[in-house]
């Protein structure tokens, strides 16, 4: 199944339990009314309908008026209300049965459910040799001379190192796996953390991007984690002043994506730049299916992504 169809099914499921709330609301307002049993009134020939009412505890009818009698209107008002949280009610189930039985096709979900003779592992020392097949020459020879340019700097702190992407790299921060992993299911070639020096200063990009466009042009993406911590900013303004003494270009070759004040990474602030500066056929289903996972969940809070961008900062 489309994984973008997933995405449309929880959105119409939280629109089903908002529009559920209202008419339950409507429902509770509107209860006094519950056990009236309207009958159109077939004495009056008129362009209007008229309406009798039986009441509770009544066996007598109760004239009413035309259609537009207020407890005419009431009357339809519950009746309407009460069919609505039936269908509802029945849509939420289908949808809540069809999110809950739904097995995504990406490698870890099927690997996971092979028996152990057969998975395969995309996190083994070779990890470059795994991902050759999809990657032009040209872009494996980049990794490897980065990767032999980053072992030549002792690693900043490596007991923050506490996530792992689909490849194997240590990162600081669940945010930074999220985007490596877009990465590496999309087949983009990328290195995380190669010290670079500004101004005689060493400075930790979080990603080195090549573009597949013309297998030349290079790209930085700066993930800002913790951009509504009240230190972050900080830091924040810190990085970005040093960056505007190189040679990079603020989205041309610089890019920074941020994290919602409630800790949410909206992915297509990724899937932008990469569509535009490294590779225009992006899988959009791909970044849908990322974007389901709530990536709030999955950080955590901390000061891991406060003081890596510099070797100067402590």
């Amino acid at each position: 199944m489309n994984t973008s169809l997933i995405h449309e099914a929880k959105t119409i499921l939280a629109d089903l339990r908002n529009t559920k709330l209202r008419m339950d609301n409507q429902l509770s307002s509107l209860d006094s009314f519950a056990a009236w049993r309207l009958k159109r009134n077939s004495a009056k020939k008129s362009k209007h309908c008229y309406y009798d009412a039986i009441l509770p505890g009544s066996k007598k009818s109760k004239y009413l008026g035309n259609e537009l009698n207020e407890a005419v209107l009431n009357v339809k008002r519950y009746r309407y209300a009460q069919k609505a949280v039936e269908i509802i009610e029945a849509d939420i189930e289908v949808l809540e049965r069809l999110i809950s039985n739904y097995i995504s096709p990406d490698y870890n979900n099927i690997n996971s459910r092979l028996p152990a003779t057969y998975r395969t592992s995309l996190t083994a020392d070779n990890s470059d040799e795994a991902f050759s097949t999809v990657l032009p020459p040209d872009a494996v020879k980049w990794i490897q001379y980065l990767k032999k340019e980053k072992e030549k700097y002792p690693p900043y702190k490596p007991e923050q190192l506490k996530y792992e992407a689909l490849d194997g790299t240590r990162m600081r921060s669940l945010g930074e796996v999220v985007i490596a992993n877009f990465l590496l299911m999309a087949g983009i070639p990328f290195v995380y953390e190669v010290p670079m020096k500004i101004n005689g200063e060493l400075v930790l990009p979080d990603f080195r991007i090549l573009s597949l466009i013309d297998l030349k042009t290079v790209i930085i993406i700066e993930h800002q984690g913790m951009i509504f911590s009240e230190e972050y900013p900080y830091k924040y303004i810190r990085s970005l002043r040093l960056y505007l003494q190189s040679d990079l270009v603020i989205n041309q070759n610089l890019f920074f994506t941020f994290t919602d004040e409630k800790g949410r990474f909206d992915i297509r602030q990724l899937t932008s730049i990469i569509k535009q500066f490294v590779k225009p056929s992006i899988d959009t289903e791909m970044a849908c299916y990322l974007q389901d996972i709530p990536v709030h969940d999955r950080m955590t809070a901390g000061t891991s992504d406060l003081d890596f961008d510099s070797y100067g900062t402590a």
